[in-house]
């Protein structure tokens, strides 16, 4: 038990408790809308709570634990690959933006199928949008565990289930008791661990190693593919595409990101994080995996390739060092966790009991049916995490992909096209959902690009067709998101 690494990661967890212990105080007592708050914060979020917020619910343990691992195995083309998710959160504030903003606070939406519901009108849509959210985020929630899991089996030295245990409970309850606020702001805070955590581990290796051209050398001669194109990772130009589009621009379909356009304060907060989730985003993706191929070359004989860089940060810094820096990717996965587990809770209560169960129930009966649910998906997840994937990567990256070919187009569509219909929208996000799983069992990587440009490409033709084939919505739908109404001077007027 490595006590001295251990107990900085614990004193980090319990200063998260204490956060939200205090904001669960303040939206029992503060808040007039337990749902707007829990869920989405109260529309109140600033340029850097909301940046590392969105960036931290996608810079997961893919990008800290499995990035690296993938890394270590396949070179610097994984690199290369993992640069397309820089401009992230550019096309997901710059596409969905003020526009989402608005249309969210003129409907009154919380969750993503609130804004489905009231767009298309169609309790398929609703439900489609409910099975995405649950089938491929509890996936993704499971990569996440995972990752925790492994840093603190590679601290403590307790077996991988004990780990998985301690730290998805933590993870679940702290979640259950603070709510999207205490997510938000912890999310900024932890977005501050993880960068002077990734300085912090590139001086040290730096100073206690041989440095660039001499570990690039070595992995030149022994491993000469791992720095090479396209290298193990099979980084072709269409591949590079199929990254670009599943890390990129389609991640406007992921609803624990998109759910941040509903969030921001006004305008000005909206442009700053668009800057600033930029640079915070090539820094996630950059300073982690870069470090792969390095440790294949120092530590060859790792045999679970996502303990690669958990291997290097405890050999090459002194205890309490490396227990700061290890707190970095327990962040990411913590605020990734966090956020998926509010969306996936929200799909249950706001989506299905609330719409189809139960409308007129209390705010009472609604916050314990939210505190419930988040805590029985979350046990959920850890009990299925209890048998790992080989590698942690692979699992972040099918479930990213099933959630963008299921939602990409019918968000994008429902909030740009006028003409988008209900029956549109519905045969797209079926055969988004279905081509993606039914391709990546029978056909992966059609045309030699990944599944999701397939899958994706798919669902916007179907989009376009079916909804030029039956009848345009109507002019109430039109006039609610495109006309001006009593309340939409305001609401532009106060985002800015």
């Amino acid at each position: 038990m490595k006590w001295d690494v251990l107990i900085p990661i614990v004193l980090s967890l319990i200063v998260t408790f204490l956060i939200g212990g205090i904001l669960h105080k303040y939206i029992k007592v503060k808040t007039t809308s337990f749902q707007e708050d829990y869920f989405i914060g109260g529309r109140s979020l600033g340029p850097f709570v909301l940046t590392f917020t969105l960036l931290a619910s996608a810079a997961s343990a893919g990008t800290f634990i499995g990035s690296p691992g993938v890394a270590y195995n396949s070179g610097f083309s994984w690199v290369l690959i993992l640069l397309t998710q820089v401009g992230m959160g550019v096309y997901i504030l710059g596409i969905l933006g003020k526009k989402f903003a608005i249309v969210a606070r003129k409907i009154n939406a919380v969750t993503l199928t609130d804004f489905f519901r009231e767009r298309y009108q169609s309790k398929a849509v609703v439900l489609g949008s409910s099975i995405g959210v649950i089938l491929f985020i509890s996936a993704y929630m499971v990569a996440q565990f995972v990752g925790g899991a492994r840093i603190l089996e590679s601290i403590t030295g307790l077996p991988y289930k004990t780990g998985l245990i301690i730290f998805g409970l933590a993870v679940v309850l702290y979640t259950v008791y603070g709510g999207f606020r205490a997510v938000a702001i912890t999310d900024a805070i932890q977005g501050i661990i993880m960068i002077f955590g990734g300085v912090l581990l590139w001086i040290f290796f730096l100073v206690k190693t041989e440095g660039f051209s001499g570990l690039i050398g070595k992995l030149a001669t022994e491993h000469p593919e791992m720095v090479e194109l396209p290298g193990p990772s099979g980084a072709t130009p269409l591949m590079l595409f199929s990254y670009f589009m599943l890390f990129g621009i389609a991640a406007i379909g992921l609803p624990h990101a998109s759910v941040r356009g509903m969030t921001f304060k006004n305008t000005e907060s909206m442009h700053k994080s668009i800057i600033y989730s930029g640079l915070v985003m090539a820094l996630f993706s950059i300073g982690f995996a870069t470090l792969g191929p390095f440790v294949k070359v120092l530590y060859p004989d790792i045999s679970v390739p996502d303990m690669a860089l958990p291997t290097l940060i405890l050999d090459i810094m002194p205890g309490w060092v490396a227990g700061i820096v290890l707190s970095a990717p327990l962040a990411a996965i913590m605020s990734t966790v966090n956020s998926m587990l509010l969306v996936t809770s929200a799909s249950v209560v706001k989506d299905i009991y609330l719409n189809y169960i139960n409308p007129n129930a209390s705010e009472k009966k609604i916050s314990k049916l939210s505190y419930f649910t988040t805590l029985i998906i979350g046990v959920g997840v850890v009990l299925f995490a209890l048998t790992p994937p080989d590698y942690l990567q692979y699992l972040v990256v099918y479930a990213i992909g099933g959630l963008e070919a299921t939602f990409f187009a019918p968000i994008v569509f429902g909030l740009y096209w006028k003409r988008a219909t209900t029956w549109g929208a519905i045969v797209s996000m079926y055969a988004g959902l279905i081509s993606y799983v039914v391709l990546g069992e029978l056909y992966p990587n059609p045309f030699g690009m990944q599944t999701i440009v397939t899958a994706t490409g798919l669902s916007i033709l179907i989009m376009i067709i079916v909804s030029y084939l039956t009848p345009q919505p109507s002019q109430q739908i039109i006039n609610k998101f495109w006309g001006m109404q009593k309340n939409s001077s305001t609401i532009k007027k106060a985002i800015g």
